[in-house]
């Protein structure tokens, strides 16, 4: 081998043994960001616990939070009472609804909202609400927050009999509009002490006086309620499984609206 051959072996020698050690570098450089990943992101239970913790934390309107995974990669659903939210991974970026499936053609936030309506309504106790029962057995239930003076709600009301006639059952929550205090207010805790709630609401709802009885009562615990329902103005209706039905709807119509939403 001539001293040209001889420096040639040597260089190859070299470049080989220099990509050896850099490789060798990459590799360990690779296995220790790795591991030092590993080390920074908690595990998954963990990481939920934080995150929904560090939402709370920014947004003190926001209690109660639980993190959940989304169907989306890297976001997370941050449930609470009354709503949903959506973050990423690191907690950095914080958005709201709706999110929108558009292969499925679903809202995934109104999916999870109307679970939770449904929930909250379950556990409602019925010994706090006006019912009116149809005469066999109900096809449907629908709970309504409804306010003594609202003329859509007495439009409503008026037709209760077609309502229940249709195997409609009607639980009646107490909302008035104007607030604690208000006439509507001293209307609506009358008619809860009425001997005869049933009779007291339709006789208030008719356009009379139902008088200035007070008693212990669920008016303010039902406004509450209807707020965290999400409730816009009265009537307010929701089915069973939590759909909400803004407004009047004639009877009629309303028992296929409801036939179609439990379809």
């Amino acid at each position: 081998m001539n001293g040209f051959e001889l420096r040639g072996a040597r260089l190859v020698r070299t470049v080989i043994a220099r990509a050896i050690i850099t490789r060798a570098m990459i590799t360990g450089a690779m296995l220790a960001l790795v591991m030092s990943m590993m080390m920074v992101l908690p595990a998954r239970a963990e990481h939920t616990e934080e995150l929904a913790a560090q939402v709370m934390r920014l947004l003190p309107k926001v209690t109660g939070a639980e993190a959940v995974a989304s169907p989306i990669d890297g976001i997370y659903e941050i449930r609470f009472q009354g709503g949903i939210l959506y973050a990423t991974h690191d907690g950095r970026y914080v958005f709201g609804g709706p999110l929108l499936d558009l292969e499925t053609k679903q809202n995934l936030t109104e999916n999870f909202q109307r679970e939770q309506r449904a929930e909250i309504l379950a556990a409602a106790a019925e010994n706090t609400m006006i019912i009116f029962e149809p005469k066999g057995p109900a096809k449907f239930t629908i709970t309504t927050f409804t306010d003594i003076d609202c003329g859509y709600c007495r439009k409503m009301h008026e037709e209760i009999k077609a309502i229940t006639d249709a195997g409609i059952r009607v639980r009646y929550m107490l909302f008035p509009r104007s607030g604690i205090g208000s006439d509507s207010h001293r209307k609506a805790v009358a008619v809860w002490c009425a001997d005869d709630r049933n009779d007291a609401i339709t006789y208030a709802k008719a356009g009379h006086d139902p008088g200035h009885e007070t008693c212990s009562n669920p008016v303010e615990a039902h406004m509450k309620l209807a707020r965290k329902l999400g409730l816009r103005g009265t009537p307010f209706t929701l089915t069973e499984e939590g759909h909400p039905i803004n407004g009047y709807v004639p009877s009629h119509k309303l028992v296929q609206q409801l036939a179609a939403l439990k379809g």
